[in-house]
């Protein structure tokens, strides 16, 4: 069985085509978005009318429940709020759309692995309201605070996104109580995929990556995630697209020429490919 998972979308139409055009190259079994169709760009009906005629099964992204209107973002988000009230006033002219993003998930569990946009650990508990705490960002601090929850869940991997940096942890089997040192973390080069082994009795959780970006490790190229059952390996993928026409968009667009974070984005977009490593 062969499952992909891709998310952190953000407006990105190239980049979301570029990802379900390899999708289909895959031949995968069976496909999940990790959320955060919306957000950041200013483009978030473009890719949430994609992926609604789509029907895939996604769970809940912060940006997501943020332009739904679910809860309040951190007051030092100033870039990331901006973007969050600009998407909110253009989906609402859309039928449904955040109807839809509001009643998104925020885990789905599918046989021996768990799906959810951040962490499972830093979910509420007991149906309690979902905050923005429960998605802040996934540092050394905040995985050696989950380690013991996550050597005793009941799931061998965890797929998520939130982070826009791939990488594969691994947990290996132990008697004793796990530390940081313990954890294991792959991490795929700037232009090459990267597959894992799976070790039977080793916990995972994989973070894949954005594939529309802002990409926190400075490198512009969709990122996405196969799981082979049979095969038992986990595969992070580097799929370079097109960018121009996100670039132009981007550097005419008033509103996101105003913020800082969308305007390092096109700035890194413009470098990259001025050095020829666009496609």
């Amino acid at each position: 069985m062969r499952t992909y998972f891709f998310g952190d979308i953000h407006g990105n139409e190239d980049a979301l085509e570029r990802c379900l055009k390899h999708l289909g190259e895959t031949g995968a079994d069976h496909v999940y978005c990790l959320g955060d169709i919306v957000g950041w760009l200013p483009f978030g009906d473009r890719t949430l009318q994609r992926m609604r005629s789509l029907a895939l099964p996604t769970v809940a992204g912060n940006h997501d429940l943020l332009v739904a209107g679910l809860f309040t973002d951190h007051p030092e988000q100033l870039d990331r709020m901006q973007a969050t009230a600009y998407n909110a006033g253009l989906l609402h002219t859309m039928p449904g759309a955040i109807d839809y993003l509001a009643g998104l998930p925020l885990t789905i569990t599918a046989g021996d692995f768990q799906i959810v946009h951040h962490s499972p650990f830093h979910l509420p508990p007991n149906a309690r309201p979902v905050t923005i705490e429960s998605f802040n960002y996934l540092d050394e601090a905040a995985l050696a605070g989950c380690l013991e929850d996550w050597q005793n869940y009941p799931k061998s991997i965890i797929f998520s996104g939130h982070d826009h940096l791939p990488a594969v942890y691994e947990l290996p089997r132990m008697e004793r109580r796990p530390t940081i040192d313990d954890v294991v973390v792959h991490k795929p080069t700037a232009s090459e995929h990267l597959t894992v082994s799976l070790t039977a009795g080793h916990k995972y959780w994989v973070k894949a990556g954005s594939v529309g970006g802002p990409y926190r490790d400075g490198i512009p190229v969709c990122n996405s995630v196969l799981f082979d059952s049979e095969q038992q390996t986990i595969t992070l993928f580097r799929l370079p697209y097109a960018t121009e026409r996100l670039y132009e968009e981007l550097s005419r667009h008033r509103f996101a020429s105003n913020l800082k974070t969308l305007r390092k984005y096109a700035e890194l977009l413009k470098s990259w490919q001025a050095g020829g490593a666009g496609g």
